[in-house]
């Protein structure tokens, strides 16, 4: 049975936050944290053994080690980048939970310790506002806990999402296809690529995606290359050419339309705006 965190939290404090990216081999040194660490994955994979269970977070994952959870780093990889938070949190437990959530109580907080398939862009803006907010010297922590306290609730809430969307009629191959477009957006795939795989009618998956998702399979393409470009710009120095071919776009113009006509600005002019994120 899947571990989550149940409960009805009545305080939650900022204690502190970074990121961290490494083009070297690097792994975790061994630790038992007396708080809370929320980690969401970046680049590459980070190999963990936790409370004697080994766990990978990768690109897009995320973890929640509880206080007082010995763990370590396995295996040394490149290239890995993550960001990380420490924090307090009161009233909530470690629990053995059913299939699903329980929706009828929604004063109780469920947050997972480990989920693969929460799309966390809200929550990675939200990190890296931390970081910038803390290095702002304010005399309380007043803002850092309202925005600690935003972040865990909007994952609790995309994480009741998840199964409540699960619940519905959802053809069976649409997990599939997702997962499938996010281990390789990072090249160029088409739909014939997609059909042929699966083996399914060219039109018929092309339709059944835009019907299941309310979005076409370009589309959603296009929403992951994007935010993976986005913390490109955020976390490297790469040029804005190196960014759009990480992402698996071959030209850098259409890659600069498409990221202004979602975040409205240029892919230049946001980076100036809201900067490089500091490794801590």
């Amino acid at each position: 049975m899947e571990q989550r965190l149940l409960g009805q939290p009545t305080e939650i404090h900022f204690h502190w936050c970074g990121y961290l990216h490494s083009k070297k081999a690097w792994q975790h040194d061994p630790r038992t944290n007396l708080d809370y660490e929320l980690m969401i994955g970046v680049a590459g994979r980070v190999h963990f053994e936790i409370s004697g269970k080994p766990l990978t977070l990768a690109a897009g994952e995320l973890l929640v080690i509880p206080p007082g959870t010995h763990f370590y780093g396995r295996d040394a990889e490149e290239n890995v980048g993550f960001y990380w938070l420490h924090f307090e949190m009161k009233g909530m437990e470690v629990a053995t939970a059913g299939e699903n959530p329980a929706f009828n109580q929604p004063q109780l907080w469920q947050l997972p310790l480990y989920e693969q398939n929460l799309i966390l862009d809200n929550e990675l803006l939200l990190l890296q506002q931390l970081q910038t907010i803390k290095e702002m010297e304010l005399p309380t922590h007043q803002l850092l806990d309202s925005y600690t306290a935003t972040l865990l609730l909007s994952i609790k809430e995309k994480y009741l999402l998840s199964f409540q969307e699960n619940d519905s009629e959802k053809h069976f191959l649409i997990d599939y296809l997702k997962e499938y477009l996010q281990r390789n957006y990072r090249r160029k795939i088409t739909v014939a690529e997609l059909a042929s795989y699966f083996g399914y009618n060219k039109a018929y998956l092309s339709n059944l995606f835009s019907r299941e998702v309310g979005q076409t399979v370009t589309q959603y393409l296009h929403m992951l290359r994007l935010e993976q470009g986005r913390q490109l710009l955020l976390t490297t120095n790469d040029s804005i050419r190196e960014v759009a071919e990480k992402v698996g776009i071959e030209d850098e113009k259409y890659f600069s339309r498409l990221f202004q006509k979602q975040f409205l600005l240029a892919p230049r002019s946001y980076r100036k705006k809201y900067g490089l994120i500091n490794e801590m």
